[in-house]
């Protein structure tokens, strides 16, 4: 809820759902985000890539309140930089996050690239099936240099 000191909020009301449109979570959130830009919400939670990808989804989400959907801003480190492909191993090669079809464009209202998605599924070593599915979102370039001009 927001405080009297901000207009943030850090927990919904009973009865609201998060579900921004592809074109909400970039324009909203993460070209907020890498532009050191206030957005309207506090409960993404930040994560380096390397903790991301050294853990199961259960083991990211087990102390996190809500059900069913988890959203995060993965910090890419040195260590991961352009190491993240087709797949990502986690752990001790407990599983991987493997891409499966093509990276999609995300327009903004005016028909412009504003950003990129790809789906990533979860496979974990172990013969149990599982329905983890990650939506994995980056800005565009040109998104992702505009302030810094």
């Amino acid at each position: 809820m927001a405080t009297e000191n901000d207009d943030l909020i850090t927990e919904f009301p009973p009865g609201y759902r998060f579900v921004p449109t592809d074109e909400e979570l970039v324009k909203y959130y993460l070209e907020n985000k890498v532009h050191y830009q206030p957005f309207p919400a506090l409960f993404i939670e930040d994560i380096h890539a390397k903790e991301f990808y050294s853990k199961s989804p259960e083991a990211l989400v087990e102390n996190m309140c809500s059900a069913g959907e988890w959203y995060f801003f993965i910090h890419q480190d040195e260590y991961f930089r352009g190491k993240i492909g087709k797949f990502q191993i986690v752990g001790n090669e407990i599983g991987l996050w493997q891409c499966f079809g093509k990276e999609f464009p995300i327009y903004n209202s005016e028909g412009d690239v504003v950003g990129f998605k790809v789906n990533l599924k979860y496979c974990s070593r172990s013969a149990k099936k599982n329905t983890w599915i990650m939506e994995k979102y980056r800005l565009s370039f040109e998104c992702a240099i505009d302030d810094e001009e």
